[in-house]
Parts: C-alpha cells; sequence; structure tokens
C-alpha cells in the first residue's frame, strides 16, 4: 500500500504533539514530514531564560529526535510557496514535496513595519532565539569593569513587554549589575487586555523594582541609541526592545491561501476554508468566527484535535472540531521567583504563582527530547 504523505511546515506547539505520535498516523497509512529549520524553543520558559533562571537547552527541544522516534522524516528547511492545485510545497533551498494533506504551524512575530526606525535600531522579542542572545549581549555589558547601568526601553506595554522588563531587571540583579529600565506603553494602564486590578499589581511590582512604566505613549520613531514619543519625548538607550503584540508570521502573506491579518482563515476543524487537504493552528492560523490571543495554551488545545483531523482526512472518516476554551491561565513571570497569574477576573501574584508556571512549563517539555549541548 502506498502510504499517503503529510508535510508539516514548522515545529510549533501543535506540530510536536503530532511528531510525538507519528505511530498513529502510519498506522493510519500516513508518512510524516517535518519541515524544520532549526530547534524548537519554548515561549513558556523565554523570559525566566533572559532573567537568568534557565539557560538556552532548557528552553529547546530538538525536533530531529522526536520525528525519528515516530518512524518520520525531518527535513532542515523554510517553507517559500505552496501550490494548492498540484499540492506541492517549494521550499527556500528550491526542493519541492509533494503532500496528500499539509499543516501549517509556522508561529507568529513582532512587526517592525509599524514604526520607522524598528527594524535597523531594535531587538524584536521574537523569535524566541532573540531572547537567548540578548540575555548574552546583556551580560557581556555587565561583566565590562565600572560599566555605566545600561539604559533599555521596552515598546509595548502587554504582558510581553512587561515580562521582558522585569526579567532583564531580574538578570541585571543576579549579575550585580545595574540597568535603567524604561517600559513605554500605548495604552492608558499596562495590561490593558487583562484586569484592571491585575494591572495595578504589575505596575507597583515594577515600581518597587525601579522600573519606569510610562502609560499613553505611543512611539514615533526609533533612532541609534533613542527612542522617540509621538509627543516629541526622547528616550535614550543602549538597547530597545520592541514588544507591541504578535502577528502571523508574514510568510503568511506570501502564500496563495485565504488569509488575513491574524493568519490563515480556518473552519472548526482546523482545515483551510479554501481547501479541505490543507490545516494551520497556532498562531499563524485565525479561527473562523473568534478572535484568540496568540497564546501557545491555544496551540497546545489544538493539538489533539490536529493529530485526530490529520487520522480521519487518511480514513476518510468524520473530522473533530476544535472548540477555544473562554477562560484560561496566564502566567506572567517576573524573573524574580514570583510571577502574576490571572484567570478570567481572578488574579494573584507571589510565589506560588511562578511555582505553578515552572510546573506546568516543565511538565509541558518532559514530553519531548531535549535539544544537544
Amino acid at each position: 500500500m502506498q502510504r499517503k504523505q503529510i508535510v508539516l511546515i514548522g515545529a510549533g506547539h501543535a506540530h510536536l504533539y503530532v511528531a510525538a505520535h507519528a505511530a498513529e498516523l502510519a498506522r493510519a497509512g500516513g508518512r510524516l514530514v517535518l519541515v524544520e529549520p532549526g530547534n524548537f524553543w519554548y515561549s513558556g520558559l523565554a523570559t525566566g531564560m533572559l532573567a537568568g533562571q534557565y539557560d538556552a537547552q532548557a528552553d529547546q527541544v530538538d525536533p530531529a529526535a522526536l520525528v525519528a522516534r515516530g518512524g518520520g522524516e525531518l527535513i532542515r528547511d523554510r517553507l517559500k510557496a505552496v501550490d494548492a492545485a498540484r499540492r506541492t510545497v517549494t521550499l527556500a533551498s528550491g526542493n519541492t514535496l509533494k503532500y496528500d494533506v499539509l499543516s501549517l504551524n509556522i508561529g507568529s512575530e513582532v512587526s517592525t513595519r509599524d514604526i520607522p526606525g524598528a527594524e535597523q535600531y531594535a531587538t524584536a522579542v521574537k523569535p524566541i532565539s532573540n531572547l537567548w542572545r540578548l540575555r548574552e549581549e546583556l551580560e557581556q555589558r555587565f561583566r565590562q569593569p565600572a560599566a555605566p547601568p545600561v539604559r533599555v526601553v521596552v515598546v509595548g506595554g502587554g504582558p510581553t513587554g512587561c515580562e521582558v522588563a522585569a526579567c532583564i531587571d531580574a538578570l541585571a540583579r543576579r549579575r550585580a549589575a545595574g540597568v535603567q529600565m524604561t517600559l513605554l506603553s500605548r495604552g492608558d494602564r499596562l495590561l490593558a487586555g487583562l484586569p484592571a486590578g491585575a494591572s495595578r499589581r504589575m505596575t507597583a511590582a515594577l515600581a518597587r523594582r525601579g522600573i519606569a512604566a510610562v502609560p499613553s505613549t505611543p512611539v514615533r520613531e526609533v533612532e541609534d541609541g533613542a527612542v522617540v514619543g509621538s509627543d516629541g519625548r526622547r528616550w535614550h538607550a543602549d538597547l530597545v526592545l520592541l514588544a507591541t503584540g504578535l502577528v502571523a508570521h508574514s510568510t503568511v502573506r506570501q502564500l496563495n491561501l485565504p488569509a488575513g491579518a491574524g493568519g490563515f482563515r480556518v473552519r472548526a476543524t482546523l482545515q483551510s476554508v479554501a481547501d479541505e487537504r490543507v490545516f494551520a493552528t497556532g498562531d499563524c492560523a485565525r479561527l473562523e468566527g473568534h478572535r484568540l490571543p496568540k497564546l501557545g495554551v491555544f496551540g497546545v488545545r489544538q493539538a489533539p484535535v490536529l493529530l485526530h483531523n490529520l487520522g480521519a482526512i487518511l480514513h476518510g472518516t468524520e473530522l473533530r472540531p476544535y472548540r477555544p476554551q473562554r477562560r484560561y491561565l496566564m502566567i506572567l513571570n517576573l524573573g524574580c521567583g514570583r510571577a502574576l497569574a490571572v484567570y478570567g477576573r481572578a488574579h494573584w501574584l507571589g510565589r506560588l504563582s511562578f511555582w505553578l508556571k515552572d510546573r506546568i512549563d516543565r511538565r509541558f517539555l518532559c514530553q519531548y527530547p531535549k535539544a544537544a549541548d
């Protein structure tokens, strides 16, 4: 029997799960191919890695070892084009792959196009590997004798911006170094999309550590060594970090598949609205009828549905709908052994929140092989 080829593009949360269960698809007559240029960096430990709580290896999964377990194949490459009529994908190397079923899990990015100068003079907080490089740069600066405090400006007062600011401060304290942190927020308060009480707790926690949060401050441009607000105020900076929110990966706009600002348009079954043989999950997908935040928890919950539906396509059986949870747990790491947990309207800040986050994240990563040293 000729096996049907399932091509997975990107080693995101959902695809890691599918790759770990490749044997199930093989029993259904499928052959799994995962296309991913590098290791998977896990968002849950990313800011803790920046704070010095975890090393880089602890935050990475080796997709090659994972795919090999299930008898699949890993191709170190990137997606360039999809030809849905011919059911082929073209890779950056120029090679072409045929597929019977295609799934896209290529993640998200921080747009650097919206603020003049950001692409040249700022560092986006995603891809996650940027945070490891940022930590290395900060530690190099911290080691310089008699160095003045490193001036860091974080643009974006959402969950990621707050976490990054707190964790850089925590790293400086661990290394007995000086850092001058400024957090610029477009909204009139930090964490504008979360309960007001959670915003107040975060603002107070940052203030106690000397992190200056400046609300109602859209950024007009980023210069070499400075950030300029829309009102003309200027903040001098040795490092500028962009945490202005996530958008679907730019590759989404380059493919001939129905997509919007939130990503590939998919039905409840996670299939493209235009092609039942194409699936998309995680941050690169926009579920019709919903506006989901770009958080890993949704990709994790989509994973079993995706696995079932890939097998259903092979079997010709009924597909299962994905129903997003109405409430979800978000835990923001402050880098000092404390965290802010938010669930619906409830929120709590303290060491118990960090303990819970650490436990959840380590449990997730224990399912998959770590990257080699």
